[in-house]
């Protein structure tokens, strides 16, 4: 997971963000909190078209948990940090929505945990919360941490599966690939993390 800053929310998710999350509330409160998400459309198009490639410039292509590229792997998607089913009012804003790979996504679901790294929170660093094993290519938790943080740290490794989906070996692969490339530009490759 790398730092993320996120940009200015488009001027039409400015503008109906609210009204969609209350139309989505709404709607899961009248049937029983059993329906599926529908984005809303804007203009005859989805929202989460719109969406994906302003989100996509926001994390150079990268997922923003894994780091791997979810257009080359897995398909990319959009993550609800907060998830839509228990929190329907931030299924729209824009600062809840991430560029994410189906992996990730599809692993943490609807869970609602709240002990959770965002990779924009303002303090958030890779180093602060995680340490990357260079023999097994899994992600740790930092034991420096205080409790706290040790527990989100490891909530989000589990949760976004970050060392499932034999993650750990192509870290490995690519941390070698980076090694034997001449002047390598660290963004294109997925997990930048490995190269600080």
């Amino acid at each position: 997971m790398m730092k993320l800053v996120k940009t200015p929310a488009p001027e039409f998710l400015r503008s109906n963000y609210k009204k969609w999350g209350k139309k989505y509330k709404a709607k899961r409160e009248n049937i029983n909190k059993t329906d599926n998400f529908v984005w809303a459309t804007h203009q005859g198009e989805k929202v989460n078209v719109l969406l994906l490639p302003f989100l996509r410039i926001e994390t150079n292509y990268h997922c923003a948990f894994c780091d791997g590229f979810p257009l080359e792997a897995t398909g990319e998607t959009i993550e609800h940090f907060r998830p839509k089913s228990s929190f329907p009012l931030l299924s729209y804003l824009w600062a809840n929505l991430l560029y994410c790979c189906k992996y990730c996504n599809e692993n943490k679901g609807e869970n609602p945990e709240r002990l959770l790294i965002k990779p924009n929170d303002i303090n958030y660093s890779f180093e602060t919360y995680f340490l990357f094993d260079y023999d097994s290519g899994k992600i740790e938790s930092n034991p420096a941490l205080p409790e706290i943080g040790k527990l989100k740290a490891e909530n989000t490794i589990r949760l976004y599966g970050l060392n499932e989906h034999n993650r750990p070996k192509w870290r490995k692969r690519f941390l070698k690939l980076y090694l034997k490339t001449e002047n390598p530009n660290v963004e294109d490759f997925p997990y930048r993390f490995i190269f600080q």
